[in-house]
């Protein structure tokens, strides 16, 4: 051990050992051109007259167990946005931080907005940008509860601003287009892709490790969730009593113990691959099928 550069009284130092790396996902290399809140109005105002798609991250400030971050949501989001902004030359607004996460309310640093009052923050973002001239926006999801209240808003928009605007709104969570590939790479059984679990577990240790505390859940029984994020199974819409620390609940879904760096790289790259496939032919629902 040194203190500021010096071995210890009574401590001899020991030859350094080179130890391989491991490997981590790639880091957006040119964030501050692609984030908006790092650019001026007039650098926004280039972005506006060559139409760049404006990428919009829903992510949450929720528990996902003793070993993830509060942040995960928002931050998952939010890297694979900037991921994917470099392929595209789009520009990521400022990451919604907040969003459906009644379900972990229990859980202390939750933070969750109503359904009702979440969808009127992401329209007004929307409807904000459309009205600036936007034509194209992508509501990337990553708190898979704002999915669906996401879907509305894109619907929304679209019906109050087609007529004016003509935009595009796309609504997606960053895990879906990636779904087959996710699950073929997986090591988890069904219901292993859940919540804080080895998708997100994953991810986590690919990017931010140091925010990572796997001694937590060390033993820890996490039994699998009845839904999956990423495999084939019938859509579950049914719900009942939400979990809570007092019933002994460890605010994970599915299995975070075979996560792995290798496998949060891979994932992350299969995502931002089928993300950019997906945005580079977009098919409006409204829009007839390319034979």
């Amino acid at each position: 051990m040194r203190v500021n550069g010096e071995a210890p009284c009574g401590s001899s130092l020991e030859p350094s050992v080179e130890r391989p790396e491991r490997p981590s996902a790639p880091r957006p290399q040119e964030a501050d051109e692609v984030l908006m809140s790092h650019i001026n109005w007039k650098q926004a105002e280039a972005a506006l007259d060559r139409q760049a798609l404006v990428i919009v991250p829903t992510g949450a400030t929720e528990a996902h167990g003793a070993h993830m971050p509060l942040d995960a949501d928002t931050h998952q989001a939010e890297h694979v946005a900037l991921r994917l902004a470099e392929r595209l030359d789009a520009l990521v607004a400022p990451a919604v931080p907040y969003g459906i996460s009644k379900t972990f309310e229990s859980f202390a640093g939750t933070v969750s907005l109503s359904i009702p009052l979440y969808q009127e923050v992401v329209y007004e973002i929307g409807a904000a940008l459309i009205k600036q001239g936007f034509r194209n926006l992508l509501l990337l999801n990553g708190n898979r509860p704002n999915g669906t209240a996401n879907d509305q808003v894109a619907r929304r928009l679209i019906d109050d601003f087609d007529t004016e605007f003509a935009p595009v709104v796309t609504a997606v969570s960053y895990w879906e287009p990636a779904a087959a590939r996710l699950h073929a790479l997986r090591r988890s059984p069904v219901g292993g892709m859940g919540h804080g679990c080895e998708l997100e577990t994953s991810f986590q240790m690919a990017t931010r490790p140091e925010l990572l505390d796997m001694a937590a859940i060390e033993g820890l029984e996490t039994p699998l969730v009845g839904w999956d994020l990423v495999a084939p199974v019938v859509p579950s819409r049914t719900y009942a009593m939400r979990p809570s620390p007092g019933s002994n609940h460890t605010s994970i879904f599915g299995d975070p113990h075979v996560a792995s760096t290798e496998s949060g790289v891979a994932f992350i790259e299969a995502i931002v691959d089928e993300l950019e496939s997906l945005m580079r032919n977009v098919s409006p629902s409204y829009w007839e099928r390319d034979s």
